[in-house]
C-alpha cells in the first residue's frame, strides 16, 4: 500500500510504501508526482519502507518506468527503513540521477525530515 503522508506539502512528496504494493498503488500516487513535477518542476521524495511484503512485477515495471522517465525532476530522495537493501538500492540508484539520494533507518526519521529540508 502507498500512502500519502501529511509531510507532503509544496515540493516534498512524503509517502509509506508498505504490506504489498500493486500497479493500482502507482495508478494513485504516479498523479500526484507529476502535478508535484509539472507545478515545481524539480521535487523533493521522502519514501519511508515498513514492513514490504512484495512487489507485483507490474507495479515494480511502474516504478522503474518512472524513475528513468524523472531521474532528473528529483533534486532530494530520502528512503527510510530498517532493512539492509534498502541501503543499496539507495547506492545503486544514485548513478541515474542528478538528485542528491540518501538512506535512513527507521529511527532517524527526523533526522531524514530535517535533510530534505535543508
Amino acid at each position: 500500500m502507498l500512502q500519502l503522508l501529511e509531510e507532503s506539502k509544496g515540493d516534498l512528496a512524503a509517502m509509506r510504501i508498505s504490506g504489498q504494493v500493486d500497479k493500482q498503488d502507482y495508478d494513485v500516487m504516479l498523479p500526484l508526482l507529476e502535478e508535484k513535477i509539472k507545478q515545481y518542476k524539480k521535487i523533493r521524495v521522502y519514501a519511508e519502507v515498513q514492513d514490504v511484503d512484495e512487489y507485483s512485477a507490474k507495479a515494480l515495471w511502474e516504478e522503474i518506468r518512472y524513475d528513468f522517465k524523472h531521474a532528473n525532476n528529483f533534486s532530494q530522495v530520502v528512503i527510510v527503513g530498517d532493512k539492509k537493501w534498502l541501503d543499496w538500492i539507495t547506492s545503486a540508484a544514485s548513478p541515474f540521477t542528478s538528485a542528491d539520494v540518501k538512506y535512513f533507518e527507521t529511527s532517524q526519521r527526523t533526522e531524514a525530515i530535517n535533510w530534505l529540508e535543508s
